[in-house]
C-alpha cells in the first residue's frame, strides 16, 4: 500500500480506526471521491445513514439499508 501512504494516515487519524481497517476502506471505496457528490453520498452508498421519514409532523423509523458488507 506504498502509493497511499498519505491517505493512509489521513484515515488512521480517526478514532476507533486502526491501519488495518484504513486499508480496508481504502480498498472498497478509492482514493477517488468525484465519483460522490459528497460525505452524505458516501455514508448513503456505505449503508450508515439512517431515512428520515417524517410526515404531517409524525416520525417514523428511519431505517438504514443494506450497504456495502465489507464497510
Amino acid at each position: 500500500m506504498f502509493p497511499f501512504d498519505r491517505e493512509l494516515e489521513l484515515l488512521d487519524t480517526i478514532p476507533g480506526v486502526g491501519r488495518r481497517t484504513a486499508e480496508q476502506v481504502l480498498v472498497e471505496i478509492g482514493v477517488d471521491m468525484n465519483q460522490l457528490a459528497s460525505a452524505a453520498h458516501l455514508c448513503s452508498w456505505a449503508g450508515v445513514a439512517p431515512g428520515n421519514n417524517e410526515s404531517a409532523g409524525k416520525r417514523k423509523p428511519g431505517k438504514t439499508r443494506k450497504g456495502n458488507q465489507k464497510l
